[in-house]
């Protein structure tokens, strides 16, 4: 697959810099035991680069997959970067309430197209036209909240246990010791 066709950017060269961006996510990922068992200006630092763990998720997320979508790397590696990345990009967006928010976006979209392309006289059948701009509104707000509904539930529950700071800890220092093996062109699974 041509990982440059999705943009501008050829993705492709995030590959050799897997061993780099696997040590920096898991450093990332460790920063909040690390920041407790340093004390000082370092362990500020680190709870700051904990701050960015969203950002470093996702770019976690997109190397992972030009990894796994160019078959340049074994499963461990672009396994620890979604899994890494998943867990650091999930954990803030749990608790964002996006069925909410998108079922919001869709009834208001839906009673504005139809009040611009298809306005209503003041009265249908006897009943105000705010009623019928109401169960416009209402309708596919309710179907696009249950939707991303259920997926906001899956999310939260994969951000909890994924973004948990056990687990984060334990998956921060796999991908440090994975990028360290990989400038030795070894792998985690060659050890076992």
């Amino acid at each position: 697959m041509d990982l440059s066709s999705l943009s501008g950017f050829d993705f492709s060269v995030l590959v050799g810099w897997v061993p780099w961006i696997l040590i920096l996510g898991g450093i990332v990922a460790a920063s909040k035991l690390l920041a407790m068992l340093i004390r000082g200006f370092g362990g500020k630092i680190l709870k700051g680069v904990g701050a960015l763990g969203f950002f470093a998720g996702l770019f976690l997320l997109v190397a992972g997959l030009v990894v796994l979508l160019s078959q340049a790397g074994g499963v461990d590696t672009w396994a620890l970067l979604i899994l890494t990345g998943l867990g650091l990009a999930l954990r803030p967006l749990s608790k964002i309430p996006l069925g909410a928010l998108f079922g919001l976006i869709a009834g208001l979209a839906c009673v504005g197209l139809l009040y611009i392309y298809f306005p209503l006289s003041s009265t249908i059948l006897g009943f105000s036209s705010m009623w019928v701009y109401l169960v416009v509104f209402l309708v596919p707000a309710l179907i696009v909240f249950i939707l991303f509904k259920f997926a906001e539930d899956l999310a939260r529950l994969f951000g909890l246990v994924l973004g948990s700071w056990p687990v984060l800890t334990v998956l921060g220092f796999l991908c440090i010791a994975q990028g360290a093996l990989l400038f030795l062109n070894q792998s985690l699974f060659s050890l076992f």
